[in-house]
């Protein structure tokens, strides 16, 4: 759920760059957004965009980055920093990133020495493929061994701890700094928290999504779905006509690709595919409804010309039990009272937009 809501709100440290907005002092930057727009989803679709889609692209980036502050200084506010959890979460993440950075600062480490590569040309000549495996052998074999040794060591000086934590205090031997990397989890794993204790005051238990879902019961409703076939023309007369030679013995599908003026019903022979319960124009949607497979409807006006429409075949709604959707009513309900809640804490924290942003929002 967490991820579903803030997919985007990014946590950035804070750049020399032009400041946009400040959230409690805290400022949100040029270079922040420009961060986030280069990871988010949209960033390979952005320079297609018109000026217009890019400014209303960049106003959302910008104001999710200030939510996303917003969480983090409510979360800061409610003393979350020396929740438990938090504390062990970003000391194991710590912990295990330090080991990661010192593997990797091991295997740098190794070099192959001239004779040895000198060695392999004079066997290998000009195979690289052959080169480079011989090369990469070489190095997961010293790897191993450097890995080895150093695990020795460490725990002659440290005692018999866990692999990983000997790795990290290699790796704060070695002068490898992670103070970024930590920060930027600590500022999302606060946020989470906030989220999760909000959620779990708001759903303490399962009957309180039991009783949701009674009082929506449209959450678990699947449509009916039907394989639709149409056609469209200009007029009523050539629609009665068409459907009297429908009813004649002729088929639909070979005249809506003649006469259909519908471009993807035309392309495809008038196969609409599969369309769900109330995705139709209502006028449509009310002659589906009465309709039996195979027969053809009376003649339909909307505003896109007059429609003949039949149903091939269909799938039967189903009304889903809540077992089977426990994590939907779940995500229901917690989008329902997201908004206010959010609304409520923004209005706690003091949020200025700088004069030259003021247009963007």
């Amino acid at each position: 759920m967490r991820t579903l809501i803030f997919a985007a709100l990014l946590a950035s440290t804070t750049l020399q760059a032009k400041v946009l907005v400040t959230v409690d002092g805290t400022p949100v930057t040029s270079e922040q957004l420009e961060q986030t727009l280069r990871s988010s989803p949209f960033a390979t679709q952005y320079p297609g965009l018109d000026a217009d889609e890019q400014a209303v692209l960049r106003r959302d980036l910008l104001q999710r980055l200030v939510q996303a502050e917003v969480l983090y200084q409510e979360a800061r506010r409610l003393g979350l920093e020396q929740d438990e959890t938090v504390r062990r979460d970003v000391a194991e993440f710590e912990t295990g990133l330090l080991a990661q950075k010192y593997l990797q600062y091991l295997r740098d480490r190794i070099e192959i020495p001239a004779p040895k590569q000198a060695e392999w040309r004079r066997r290998l000549g000009t195979d690289l493929d052959a080169l480079a495996a011989v090369r990469s052998v070489y190095v997961a074999d010293r790897y191993r061994q450097a890995k080895a040794t150093t695990l020795d060591r460490l725990r002659q000086r440290y005692g018999d701890l866990p692999e990983t934590e000997l790795l990290a205090r290699g790796a704060r031997e070695a002068g490898i700094d992670v103070s970024a990397q930590v920060a930027g989890f600590r500022r999302e794993r606060l946020i989470q928290r906030l989220l999760e204790r909000k959620e779990k005051e708001w759903i303490p238990d399962q009957s309180v999504l039991r009783d949701y879902y009674q009082r929506h019961p449209e959450i678990g409703r699947v449509p009916e779905r039907r394989h639709v076939g149409q056609i469209v023309v200009a007029d009523r007369d050539t629609a009665w006509a068409l459907r009297r030679r429908i009813l004649q013995g002729e088929s639909l599908f070979r005249l809506a690709k003649q006469y259909s003026i519908d471009p993807y019903g035309r392309q495809h022979a008038g196969d609409m595919g599969w369309l769900p319960e109330g995705s139709a124009m209502p006028a449509i949607e009310a002659a589906l409804a009465t309709l039996k497979d195979g027969e053809i409807s009376e003649v339909i006006e909307t505003p896109k010309g007059f429609h003949l429409v039949t149903i091939i075949e269909r799938k039967p709604g189903e009304q889903k039990p809540f077992a089977a959707i426990g994590d939907r009513v779940r995500r229901a309900l917690l989008l329902e009272r997201m908004p206010a809640w959010l609304a409520e804490v923004t209005a706690r924290h003091r949020i200025v937009w700088t004069a030259a942003d003021q247009a963007s929002r």
